[in-house]
This record gives structure tokens, C-alpha cells and sequence, in this order.
């Protein structure tokens, strides 16, 4: 076969794969399950396994847990007039932890955006933490994902964790979720 035949069969295969990957992207993105909280103020998309949960709720929008119960997502709304910023609330919610666990590490946390209606974004903090967390005699190494959200008439908290050693699955799924959400005010 000639040089350009097989340049132009390439292309066009690549051109099919490419066509698919585009279709079988957009299926999964129209086929995506969103749940909404907070009165329809928030919503995320939920991963494939994952299915709500009281598991530790307490006082939460809502609660997500995968099916081995092996990592949550815990969604909590709070007052803008509770007073502080919103790395006083990570700051806060680290000190629980070192009170509560054995802390191994905390990232430095990073500014971001969280989706608002329309082009609107709010302002976000995030940051991880590894801890071992003790129930009795056992203990279970942790990794958390802390966010919290400024949607200017509330702030959102966001705890999400998972068992190490972290599968790198369940971390991208953790992270697409925490970036798909969208809140109004």
C-alpha cells in the first residue's frame, strides 16, 4: 500500500475513534444523575456506586456514601453571618480533627471557583488532610477533602473522604464530584 494510503487510512481511523470518544463523552455527560439539595441551591453530580447516606449526618443537605461505605461526601450549609473567613472555617474544622484524630498532613490550602447560575462563580478554599481515624480498638487511615464556598447569602461546607490507600478511581471521583457542583445564592 502507498505512503498515502496509509497516511489517509490513519487519519480516518483516528477520525472514527476520535467521533467516538466524543459520542460516548457526551452520552455519559447527558446520562449524568445530578442531585439537588437546599431547596434546589445546590447540586451535584453524583458518581456511578455512590447512593445517599445518614452515615454521620448530623445536620447536612446531604449525605453520599460509595457502596463499600469505604468513602462519603457530606454537604452542609451555614450562615454568612457566622463570622470568620473561609479558611478560619478549614482552620476550625482542621483543629477538630487534631482534637479527634491522629493528623498525619495537611495540604496547603488552594483558592478556586465554584459553578453559579449562568457565567456567576463564587469564591472557594480547598484543601486535604490525611489523618487516622480511631473507632475502638480499630483504625482506619483517612484522606479528606475540605472545601468550603461563599455563595454571598451562605456558606457551604463541603467533606468528602476516602480509606488509604486511595484508590486513584475513587479520588478522581471524589474530585469530579466537588467540580461539578453548582450553587445558586
Amino acid at each position: 500500500m502507498p505512503q498515502e494510503q496509509q497516511i489517509e487510512r490513519a487519519q480516518g481511523t483516528f477520525q472514527v475513534l476520535l467521533a467516538f470518544v466524543f459520542a460516548v463523552s457526551t452520552g455519559a455527560a447527558a446520562a449524568e444523575y445530578r442531585v439537588k439539595m437546599a431547596e434546589d441551591r445546590l447540586s451535584i453530580a453524583l458518581p456511578s456506586g455512590w447512593e445517599e447516606t445518614d452515615l454521620n449526618a448530623g445536620d447536612v443537605l446531604g449525605g453520599y456514601a460509595t457502596q463499600d461505605n469505604r468513602s462519603s461526601a457530606f454537604f452542609k450549609e451555614m450562615s454568612a453571618q457566622i463570622g470568620g473567613s473561609m479558611q478560619d472555617i478549614i482552620d476550625a474544622t482542621i483543629a477538630n480533627f487534631e482534637t479527634r484524630f491522629e493528623v498525619e498532613k495537611v495540604e496547603e490550602p488552594k483558592t478556586g471557583q465554584v459553578r453559579g447560575p449562568g457565567e456567576k462563580k463564587w469564591p472557594a478554599i480547598f484543601t486535604t488532610a490525611e489523618a487516622t481515624v480511631k473507632k475502638g480498638e480499630e483504625e482506619f487511615p483517612m484522606r479528606f477533602y475540605l472545601m468550603v464556598f461563599d455563595t454571598g447569602e451562605r456558606l457551604y461546607f463541603v467533606q468528602a473522604s476516602t480509606t488509604k490507600p486511595v484508590r486513584e478511581a475513587r479520588e478522581r471521583q471524589i474530585y469530579e464530584m466537588i467540580r461539578s457542583i453548582v450553587a445558586k445564592e
